[in-house]
């Protein structure tokens, strides 16, 4: 016996549903630490793990020497999700 189904439509989140979603993932430590990055201030005494995580998700990135910069992804978080 044969059953039709219908096919279940797989829906692709919106833009802002995705982001959304992304946005879960950022604990308050480090979106501190993103907005103090974003201030001029230095990350280097920061724990490794939530600055890692930081330049993972491509909010910021390390540089020469460990220096670590926001990125465009980075201002934009900040710019749409001020606490």
């Amino acid at each position: 016996m044969i059953h039709n189904h219908p096919s279940k439509s797989l829906s692709l989140p919106t833009r802002s549903e995705a982001l959304a979603l992304h946005i879960k993932r950022l604990t308050d430590e480090q979106f501190a630490c993103l907005s103090r990055c974003a201030k001029g201030i230095s990350l280097r005494f920061e724990a490794s793990e939530i600055v890692d995580a930081l330049v993972l998700d491509g909010y910021v990135e390390k540089g020469v020497a460990g220096v670590v910069t926001v990125t465009v992804k980075g201002r934009q978080f900040l710019r749409t999700h001020a606490r």
